[in-house]
């Protein structure tokens, strides 16, 4: 289990909010080397702490969150296959098991996805909620 300390959060906030902000400026930020800062962002990648650095785009199109009801048996085979297609998936507990949040560029592929989310073997039932923008 990694040991995230209180400078690794301040790390990870300041990443979050910028991910191409260099170790350079984080180090000034944070009043340490940048070697410090290098060395802890290895160890974050190295511990899985930090899984990827990603791009975060305009709110463009459509975002829908897609709530799914599984058997039970067959959660994990879905959540699986999900997870290779969708870089946001999430466990619940309660009505519904899993939860993705998908973008897409119309209303109607949109529906096509969660179509093919019914469609898969061990899901009972979806709700999909889209964000108004």
């Amino acid at each position: 289990m990694a040991t995230v300390d209180d400078k690794d959060w301040a790390i990870l906030e300041l990443l979050k909010s910028d991910s191409r902000m260099s170790n350079s400026e984080i180090a000034r930020k944070l009043n340490v080397s940048e070697g410090t800062i290098r060395k802890r962002i290895e160890k974050l990648l190295q511990e899985g702490v930090i899984k990827r650095f990603t791009v975060v785009l305009r709110s463009e199109g459509v975002e829908g969150l897609v709530l799914i009801k599984t058997e039970p048996k067959k959660s994990m085979e879905i959540y699986n296959t999900l997870s290779k297609k969708f870089d946001e998936i999430f466990e619940f507990s309660g009505r519904f098991d899993l939860v993705i949040r998908a973008y897409c560029k119309t209303l109607d592929e949109l529906n096509k996805l969660v179509d093919g989310v019914r469609s898969m073997d061990g899901v009972k039932s979806t709700d999909t909620l889209v964000r108004l923008h």
